[in-house]
């Protein structure tokens, strides 16, 4: 027989808060009991209780602050403490920063990788109001008679009952409660489980998730929404190909570089950085640490709509850009060719395809641009340095991959490591981007 659990008290605890951890939860010790404590920073003394459920296990949450942290500060937010999309609302943004690139330079310290004096300054933008894609919930409440719609709370299990946000885009903020009164009038109302949001620099769309066909009264009602707000409305009856624009009908997405003098047009289900500020000096830095050159032949891994493809081809001789999605290779090659750039290619490629030639074309490259999802790009790496290139610039979603992927150009592949340092693409929440750049060993030390 196992030993039988320890049966948690329900009575408040005072409890000092050691650390953080990867969720951005404190971390302490109870009665020999490891706790992950929401709302709590580091240093802090506190009044906690314990969190009961399953999913809850060695959870506690924070009822009071007995000593607070130099770096609390008041939650913007007053969905903050239930809604799950801010986790760091309460540490101000020099302490979210400094905590970001710390977790990354300890990643790549773990492989033996960092110097103090190659680490780049974070790149930092609006905190508020800069979130452009976002996949909210809808639930038709009936014991409140009411549909609420936003981010789902922490547990998961609920919709936040929040009339304000001040993360997403301030266009749809504000027609969040309006849309909420709207889909309460329509025939369909319990059954929408979804709506998901995409701005451009201009324009607002709402993709509205429907399990039931829609009325003809609960269709004009939508028209109606997006005529008097100016939201662009589409319809999504099932998966992603079912999704249709309502109105109005010459709805368009788009961002814009203005000191590249770049426009990017794009649908609402396509991939783009959520925060467009911040994307603009990510851009920006990697021309600086790319340096394309006119004779340069330049190669953008997992190029997307091509965010970066495009500048770069403004000042290297030629780019080509993969991708393994063919409707976003044609989103690429339209905003080339609306750009009026012609010194550059897409090509569709599974680029975590076990093959035994390279997935791009043969040709002779002389830098890399990698962009790559979570899983990071390990099965890339030996086609990248059998390549030859000279200069690797990594963008990243996900630190601890970067990390290893830096150990495996530095150990394995005869590259140096020159320097990284985070990208504040999510403010006020435990995610975070970073940027590494890496330089085969020949070239450097023939300079």
């Amino acid at each position: 027989m196992g030993r039988s659990r320890k049966k948690l008290s329900d009575q408040p605890f005072e409890l000092e808060i050691n650390s953080l951890d990867s969720k951005g939860l404190g971390l302490a010790a109870h009665e020999e009991i490891k706790l992950h404590v929401f709302d709590a920073l580091p240093g802090e003394i506190i009044i906690a209780q314990h969190m009961f459920g399953r999913k809850n296990r060695g959870k506690a949450q924070t009822l009071e602050i007995l000593r607070p942290s130099a770096d609390r500060v008041q939650a913007r937010c007053p969905s903050f403490g239930y809604c799950g999309a801010c986790s760091l609302q309460h540490m101000s943004m020099d302490a979210q920063l400094a905590r970001k690139q710390a977790a990354l330079l300890k990643s790549l310290r773990e492989i033996g990788l960092v110097d103090p004096g190659l680490v780049f300054t974070p790149l930092d933008a609006s905190h508020w109001n800069y979130r452009r894609k976002a996949r909210l919930s809808v639930r038709d409440v009936a014991a409140k008679d009411r549909v609420l719609i936003g981010f789902r709370e922490r547990d998961g299990r609920y919709v936040a009952d929040m009339d304000e946000c001040h993360i997403l885009y301030g266009v749809i903020a504000d027609a969040l409660p309006r849309l909420a009164n709207m889909i309460e009038t329509l025939d369909c109302r319990a059954s929408i489980p979804q709506i998901e949001v995409a701005c451009g620099d201009e324009r607002c769309a709402m993709i509205i998730r429907h399990l039931v066909e829609l009325s003809g009264r609960d269709i004009e009602s939508l028209g109606a929404f997006a005529r008097e707000t100016g939201l662009g409305i589409y319809l999504q009856a099932a998966g992603p190909e079912s999704v249709k624009l309502l109105e109005p009908a010459d709805f368009q997405l788009e961002y814009a570089f203005a000191s590249l003098a770049l426009r990017f047009r794009f649908e609402p289900l396509d991939f783009i950085q959520v925060n467009g500020e911040l994307n603009q000096q990510m851009v920006n830095r990697a021309l600086e640490l790319l340096d394309p050159q006119a004779g340069d032949n330049i190669l953008d891994l997992f190029c997307g709509l091509g965010n970066f493809t495009l500048p770069l081809a403004q000042r290297a001789g030629h780019v080509t850009g993969l991708e393994g999605s063919a409707e976003m290779v044609e989103r690429a090659r339209a905003n080339a060719a609306l750009n009026s750039l012609e010194n550059l290619e897409f090509h569709t490629a599974d680029l975590y395809q076990p093959r035994d030639t390279p997935p791009w074309p043969p040709a002779h490259y002389d830098k890399i641009l990698l962009d790559p999802p979570r899983s990071g790009a390990q099965e890339l790496l030996p086609w990248i340095a059998a390549s030859q290139v000279s200069r690797v610039l990594y963008i990243s979603c996900n630190p601890e991959t970067l990390a290893r992927d830096a150990g495996i150009l530095v150990n394995q592949h005869d590259f140096n490591f020159i320097g990284a340092g985070v990208m504040n693409m999510f403010p006020h929440t435990r995610h975070s981007e970073a940027i590494a750049l890496f330089e085969r060993k020949t070239v450097a030390a023939g300079r």
